[in-house]
């Protein structure tokens, strides 16, 4: 039996840019599904510019996590 806590959110737009995400476990709605984003260092100025009612609720896109470490 699955609990609330391993099932993703179905979000598949970027909290910052509002582009698509491509979330593959928004897409699955299982946390445990590979994803691009899992390779990807995320920086601490670029989380904090993520809106407080999206923290932990959307995934940043490709694009926006690239502009953050360029």
């Amino acid at each position: 039996m699955s609990s609330a806590s391993d099932k993703a959110l179905p979000n598949h737009n970027c909290p910052l840019c509002g582009g698509p995400n491509a979330c593959a476990a928004a897409e699955s709605g299982k946390l445990d599904t590979p994803c691009w984003c899992r390779d990807v260092r995320f920086n601490a100025e670029l989380l904090a510019q993520v809106p407080e009612s999206l923290k932990n609720k959307a995934c940043i896109c490709a694009a926006c996590a690239n502009k953050s470490t360029a």
